[in-house]
């Protein structure tokens, strides 16, 4: 199948070689006219853990490949999406009757608008053909082929089969449902719990802190997810527990790694550019504070993190905050 993965970071340029080796004809595009031509000629995946893209794997700035492609993968920021997806329809690209996969975790933070829905608002119709996939993947893991399980969710369970089978092979395995919204969540708000947990690594804190961290946030990503109309059991698998646990602790996230520097006192503008790369829990913080808000839903780790990133709140401080709110039942 002929298939446009649109942004060559460290994840689509991974997706983009795996999709490759499942023997399908892959284009690679990429915003930045030198960058694309830099990855065409060299072929270096962008960050040092990968090995190299396939030689025959193309890399583009050119829009040429929308014409015939049949499925078009997004994998650019979150932040990104929209003037993305308004740059390609400017430009005469239409996705109608393709079949539309967001790699993409985030929520926009103007409309508080999931990945799928920011993609339908710009091409209408389009909603019953967009999967998400998402779970616990690092690019520098799945690049070397380590076992990985994703899940691949879509309101239409014929778009969730089709992404599923264009992925599948033997190191990367993936699991299908039809309750996108649940899927998006977590896979966005995950991030800002990344964020809590680096945090708790900056101010030398221990695995009993980062465990309190890591449940207490499942059951916010639940509160927050069931509110917006996905299932609770979501929230318990591959795009909700599992996508939090690898983010939380590994050494490969971006946002842990971030709010490390955050918990050892830089800002949070200071802890991005140190770390050389986006990382997509800073602005999804504000989502995640906004939609708590708008829904009335209790997310105290989410608010303090909120308070720390961008009202100078000490992380200490909110630590203290959260340990010494009012006693309630583990389930409220």
């Amino acid at each position: 199948m002929k298939i446009t993965v649109l942004g060559a970071g460290s994840w689509g340029a991974t997706l983009a070689a795996l999709l490759f080796e499942n023997g399908n004809d892959v284009v690679l595009w990429e915003f930045d006219k030198k960058r694309a031509e830099n990855l065409q000629s060299r072929k270096i995946k962008p960050f040092a853990a990968g090995n190299d893209l396939p030689k025959d794997l193309l890399v583009t700035n050119s829009l040429d490949s929308f014409k015939d492609s049949k499925t078009v993968l997004f994998a650019v920021p979150s932040q990104y999406m929209r003037s993305t997806c308004k740059y390609l329809k400017d430009n005469g690209v239409s996705l109608d009757g393709k079949l539309i996969i967001s790699a993409t975790k985030g929520i926009e933070n103007e409309t508080l608008l999931r990945m799928s829905e920011v993609i339908n608002e710009v091409f209408p119709g389009t909603y019953k053909n967009i999967a998400a996939l998402s779970g616990p993947s690092h690019a520098e893991e799945v690049c070397m082929k380590m076992p990985t399980a994703v899940t691949s969710a879509s309101e239409s369970a014929e778009a969730a089969e089709k992404t599923r089978k264009l992925f599948m092979n033997k190191y990367f395995r993936v699991y299908n449902q039809t309750d996108i919204i649940g899927v998006e969540t977590g896979a966005a708000l995950k991030n800002v719990f990344a964020i809590a947990s680096g945090i708790v690594d900056g101010l030398n804190f221990g695995d009993n802190t980062k465990a309190a961290i890591v449940s207490r946030g499942l059951k916010e990503l639940a509160r927050i997810g069931v509110a917006l109309g996905g299932k609770e059991e979501t929230f318990y698998g591959l795009s909700g527990a599992g996508d939090l646990m690898v983010t939380c602790f590994s050494r490969h996230s971006r946002n842990r790694a971030v709010g490390e520097a955050v918990g050892k006192g830089k800002s949070a503008d200071e802890a991005e550019k140190s770390l050389g790369m986006v990382a997509e829990g800073i602005k999804n913080a504000i989502s995640a504070y906004e939609v708590g808000k708008k829904l009335k839903v209790e997310v105290p780790i989410i608010n303090e993190v909120y308070k720390v990133l961008f009202k100078g709140k000490k992380a200490l401080d909110a630590v203290t905050e959260l340990m010494t709110r009012a006693p309630k039942h583990e389930q409220e």
